[in-house]
């Protein structure tokens, strides 16, 4: 063979190889697309996993999109699926939602269709993905019934979805000072754990309107008010990082307190008030119903403080069920005053009415007594006046006339009689006035006093005075005697002519002083 046909032969050779290569497509490159450069073909008639490999060959996983670049943008949005186990007692509930991110890779952009691939939730094993967290989160997992509940996106520009259904329990604190007519502020806070922002930063998609499905929601015990999306930065000690936060505001729902809490407490109030109707000589009717009431309170207090936390502050419901347990004490104790004051005032006519019965008994015996002295007098008169003269002071011994005759009483001896007379007639009169003063005491032309008249003799002739003077000399009351004093003086004593008149009073105070409190409380509160 000649060397030209060789050659002919060899040129034909190289152009077939040069065809066949043309036409073979599978697994081709174009580093002249006018798109990218570094786009890979990826065919969608015929998806097979040699192509989806193909796609991901020479991808680190490890390393973030533009590693050495400008930072990696993630836009953030939510579907909130549900909120429920709002906890005052943990401080914190428990929400379901739909998290959404979406940033850009360019390794994985492809060339050969428009349409995005979403792919099996188990490839995010082999991609990058942002190593976001719930900051304010107790605990949180992904669902995973059936599967996984992921979800992987890509567009052929490289865009990527990646989306996960995940349910977390959040740490709210909450101020109960108000409970249960308080309104509560709970946040939800999502950051990058590892990457600063100087690698990643994060933003929502659509400013408040990336949280969507929150109006929708009905809670039990609260009602949703507003909602609202914040971007901050955060510094640590490791650096800046970016943090989005989702914060809502919840309003309580008073009728469940009312009905279960407010209502019993008021209607036991209203039944310690039933005492005041029933007679006070019913012992064991009023006792057995304030006694009721009381215990009855402290279960309702009990009961209302066993779903709430320990804390040190006054809350709300404690102010209005302290006021409520007030009242029911404060009925029994009303019941205890009257009670006192009746069996008080029972043995203060029993003991006027026993010294009232000595009285008249010994005035019976010294009249019988005197009309026996008197007998013996006229019998032997010079006997019984020599007794006389004996008993009496020297110095009150005055010489008999000759006649024997009846000195005329002096005007001393006189309003001695008299104002001795009206004491005794007005404590016969009225035993049980305690609270009269004495009358004024007489004072004569020489400033003797009466209460300078110790004791009565007793003669023939009838009562003679022995008056004796006392010394004019005034004592320092001591701090013991102004005490008792105080306490013996009858002008404090609150005057009750019938123990009746106190059940009266409470009637209509008791009802008016709780209405006043129960307004007070509701317009400090409610504003």
């Amino acid at each position: 063979m000649s060397a030209g046909m060789a050659f002919s032969y060899c040129r034909v050779y190289l152009c077939l190889c040069t065809v066949y290569v043309g036409l073979d497509v599978s697994g081709a490159t174009f580093p002249g697309s006018q798109n990218n450069s570094s786009a890979k073909f990826f065919s969608t008639t015929t998806p097979t996993t040699s192509a989806i490999e193909n796609l991901l060959k020479g991808y680190d996983r490890n390393l973030r999109p533009n590693f050495g670049g400008p930072a990696v943008d993630v836009l953030v949005s939510m579907q909130i699926a549900s909120i429920d186990q709002i906890s005052e007692v943990d401080l914190d509930y428990t929400i379901t939602v739909f998290l959404r991110q979406y940033w850009r890779d360019n390794r994985l952009q492809y060339t050969g269709t428009n349409k995005s691939l979403s792919l099996d939730g188990r490839l995010v094993e082999k991609l990058w993905v942002p190593d976001t967290f719930l900051v304010n989160s107790k605990s949180s997992f992904l669902h995973r019934v059936t599967v996984d509940n992921r979800l992987i996106r890509i567009e052929p520009n490289g865009n990527i979805l990646y989306g996960m259904r995940i349910t977390a329990k959040i740490a709210c604190p909450m101020d109960l000072r108000k409970y249960p007519l308080d309104e509560q502020n709970c946040t939800m806070e999502l950051e990058s754990y590892g990457y600063t922002t100087n690698e990643v930063t994060y933003d929502w998609k659509n400013g408040s309107a990336s949280v969507q499905g929150l109006l929708n929601l009905e809670l039990s015990q609260f009602t949703l008010v507003s909602y609202d999306t914040v971007l901050t930065k955060e510094v640590y000690e490791t650096g800046t990082y970016a943090r989005l936060s989702f914060s809502f505001l919840l309003c309580r729902n008073i009728l469940y307190f009312i009905l279960q809490t407010y209502l019993p407490a008021i209607l036991l109030v209203i039944v310690s008030w039933v005492s005041f109707w029933i007679n006070h000589e019913s012992v064991p009717a009023r006792i057995a119903l304030g006694i009721t009431t009381v215990l009855t309170m402290t279960t309702v207090i009990t009961g209302a403080k066993s779903s709430l936390p320990k804390i040190s502050y006054i809350k709300a419901i404690d102010v209005y069920l302290g006021m409520c347990f007030l009242f029911t004490f404060a009925a029994l104790l009303e019941y205890a005053a009257v009670n006192f004051e009746a069996s008080s005032r029972t043995r203060r006519e029993t003991k006027s009415t026993r010294k009232l019965l000595q009285k008249m008994k010994s005035a019976k015996d010294g009249k019988k007594e005197g009309n026996e002295e008197g007998t013996k007098a006229k019998r032997f008169p010079l006997m019984a006046k020599k007794q006389a003269v004996k008993e009496s002071p020297k110095d009150e011994q005055r010489p008999s006339t000759e006649n024997n005759s009846q000195p005329a009483p002096a005007p001393r001896q006189v309003k001695c009689n008299q104002t001795l007379k009206r004491i005794v007639l007005r404590t016969t009169a009225d035993p049980n006035h305690v609270d009269r003063q004495p009358p004024p005491e007489p004072q004569h032309n020489n400033g003797t006093n009466v209460d300078q008249v110790e004791d009565l003799g007793q003669t023939e002739n009838g009562p003679t005075p022995v008056a004796r003077k006392r010394p004019n000399l005034r004592k320092r009351p001591t701090l013991s005697d102004v005490a008792k004093r105080v306490v013996t003086n009858r002008s404090f004593a609150i005057k009750v002519k019938d123990v009746a008149t106190i059940d009266k009073y409470s009637r209509v105070l008791f009802p008016l002083t709780f209405a006043l409190l129960n307004v007070a409380y509701w317009i400090g509160y409610l504003t």
